[in-house]
């Protein structure tokens, strides 16, 4: 299938009629739209899925309203007719899809999606189809079903990363759209529809042995299984419906929030400035009480430099006291002895007077020494006073308050820098969310989160309740077979059926599971050959499926790769919607939107050689951002069949143009 052209007329962005022509050469398949953020990547894609399935999604995969998708500027000019024309080919036929819609009669302006009516026609080589046909004519070469993998933006890519992470919640809401994809709901559909029957037939069969003498002790057993059955399925269903508003909600809170996630960084970073501002000013006021502490004692600094001198002086005083005193003791000790020696005292051992030679002399050396004993004072008192003064000087020494004073004024100029610097940036922030309401976003947050644990909390409740409703079938399949082989229940029709709906039963639980398997095969070696083709890494083995279709990377030595860089989660969700699109569908087109979020050059260059090659038409929205039209296109050069540019007309209006 190819499609060959695509007419949009007042949708969305784009007002008054935009034509765009597909490349339909199979060697220059490629197709390449620029546009910046916002202006219509994605109208272009919702474009495409609203002509073919009357179906546009905005975020989360919620459904955008009919009013909601015609260009607002048509609308003010009281144009309210919004129509898109699909031209495809497939298996040798020419098709023309047309779908409108325009107010109802009687509605002056429309508001609502009830206002509009909406026409959709197409015709197969000139023929028109029957209304009734044109769903299915579609479906054919196109389904509907499996259109999130060829009709997907870059959200579809982080969405199934989350598959990748054992145990995430998320993952199995995804598993099940998956399984929808691929077809096993039909036969989940089919056992619930053999349940359905095999609880009628259990009821009959309880209310027939209930008149059998012996039996009516089971039968009654059985009905309140039965009973208990009922109320855990309506139990859990009334679960899941809770856990569907409750997602919904979040999904909307989330959307909300993302508009204003700027406005609330603001606020919080606002917040933190502004505790850093008290800190800071309180900081300055102590500093200026410190620093007047230390001024009234600044007189110190002032008088430091003639008390060192007078510390000399009072030292080279206090040197020279003890040098006298040390003098005044050699001089002492050395009279005490010449007097000794000068003393007529005979020897107390021989009784004789001691022979002096030189007496006179000695004598003169005497009455030297005691002459200069004589002029040395004792100078205990002068010492005893300059040493008091000396320690009341260095009490005066200690570290002034100058260097004190100096290294406050140093970080009160730093902290007077950084607050002028917090007030500039409060102020900037303050023109941000003026106009927005802070609180409601604080509140609304709050709610979110509030919500986020409601969603675990029942996904919790409601897993328990499906292992007690398995439990409670389990028993009440083994009390059937109790009764079942009682010679008096063989007989009855109900015992026959209830034993035909069990075997229906399992034969479908063994089909979905075997279908389960069988696709988990396919989807893991298509997912795997498209992962070697993609990954730059050639050593590794490829990629092994998990139930619940997560995929882990295999290494040569066949181990499991455990940590994963951003960019290879992208490759491995993208090989993992590349092996789904090829279960579910034959080739055709596939539409990506801002594909390369996270991907380096070799990568985006692998992508780009092969997806050529495995769709019928690939057509790329990316802005120049992401993709540089010179170098990252390089390896699809050759290929690339037709370019086009998104301009901006207004805030509300986008022009779609050839490059």
């Amino acid at each position: 299938m190819k499609i060959l052209s695509v007419s949009m007329t007042n949708f969305m962005p784009y007002k008054g009629e935009s034509r765009i022509d597909f490349p339909t050469d199979e060697q220059r398949n490629v197709m390449i739209v620029f546009g910046d953020n916002m202006r219509g990547k994605t109208s272009f894609l919702n474009a495409l899925r609203w002509g073919f399935y009357g179906r546009a999604y905005g975020r989360h995969l919620r459904e955008i309203p009919l009013n909601d998708l015609l260009n607002k500027d048509a609308a003010s000019a009281g144009d309210f007719c919004m129509e898109v024309r699909i031209r495809f080919e497939a298996d040798g036929h020419s098709y023309s899809l047309h779908r409108r819609i325009d107010r109802r009669e009687h509605v002056a302006i429309p508001s609502r999606p009830e206002d509009f009516v909406v026409q959709v026609s197409l015709q197969k080589d000139d023929i028109v189809v029957p209304g009734y046909l044109i769903e299915a004519e579609i479906n054919r070469y196109v389904p509907e079903q499996v259109s999130r993998f060829f009709l997907f933006d870059g959200e579809l890519l982080q969405e199934y990363e989350t598959l990748l992470m054992e145990g995430n919640e998320q993952g199995k809401h995804i598993k099940a759209a998956i399984e929808q994809v691929l077809g096993v709901p039909m036969l989940i559909r089919g056992r619930m529809e053999a349940e359905t029957i095999l609880r009628s037939a259990q009821r009959q069969q309880s209310k027939e042995m209930a008149q059998i003498k012996g039996l009516s002790s089971l039968a009654e057993h059985q009905l309140a299984l039965q009973e208990k059955q009922g109320a855990q399925e309506r139990s859990i269903e009334s679960l899941k419906q809770q856990q569907a508003e409750i997602r919904s909600q979040r999904e909307g809170l989330d959307d909300e929030l993302e508009k204003v996630e700027a406005v609330y960084r603001a606020q919080t970073e606002s917040k933190s400035l502004k505790k850093r501002q008290d800190e800071i000013v309180k900081r300055l006021e102590q500093i200026a009480s410190e620093r007047m502490d230390l001024v009234r004692k600044a007189w110190i600094d002032l008088v430091q430099p003639k008390l060192r001198v007078r510390q000399g002086h009072l030292q080279d005083e206090q040197d020279l006291i003890h040098e006298n005193m040390e003098k005044r003791g050699r001089l002492e000790s050395k009279i005490e002895s010449l007097k000794k020696l000068l003393s007529n005292e005979p020897c107390p051992t021989c009784g004789q007077l001691p022979q002096i030679e030189n007496r006179s002399t000695k004598q003169t050396e005497l009455a030297k020494c005691e002459s200069e004993l004589l002029s040395l004072s004792k100078g205990y008192a002068e010492l005893a006073a300059i040493s008091s003064e000396i320690r009341e000087i260095e009490k005066l020494l200690r570290p002034g308050v100058g260097q004190k004073i100096l290294y406050l004024q140093a970080e009160e100029r730093k902290l007077s820098v950084e607050l002028t610097k917090i007030d500039n940036d409060i102020e900037k922030i303050e023109e941000i969310i003026r106009g927005y309401d802070t609180e409601d976003i604080a509140s609304k947050r709050r709610y979110r989160d509030s919500l986020v644990r409601q969603e675990g909390g029942l996904d919790t409740v409601v897993s328990k309740a499906e292992a007690e409703l398995r439990a409670t079938r389990s028993e009440l399949e083994i009390l059937s077979k109790q009764i079942s082989i009682q010679p008096a229940a063989r007989e009855r029709r109900s015992t026959a059926k209830v034993e035909l709906c069990q075997g229906l039963v399992r034969a479908f639980t063994e089909s979905v599971e075997r279908l389960r398997d069988n696709l988990r095969s396919k989807v893991e070696d298509k997912a795997t050959s498209a992962f070697k083709r993609l990954t730059t890494q050639g050593k590794y083995l490829g990629l092994e499926i998990n139930e619940n279709y997560g995929l882990t990377i295999i290494d040569e030595n066949g181990e499991k790769v455990g940590v994963r860089s951003a960019g290879a989660e992208q490759i491995v969700a993208l090989s993992l919607i590349d092996g789904l699109a090829r279960t579910g569908r034959a080739a055709g087109p596939v539409v990506m939107d801002t594909p390369f979020g996270r991907l380096d050059l070799k990568h985006r260059g692998n992508i780009l050689r092969y997806l050529p090659e495995t769709t019928s038409q690939l057509v790329l929205l990316v802005h120049d951002g992401e993709v540089r039209k010179e170098t990252d296109l390089a390896p699809v050069a050759a290929r690339i069949g037709k370019e086009y540019v998104i301009r901006e007309v207004s805030t509300r209006q986008s022009k779609i143009e050839v490059q």
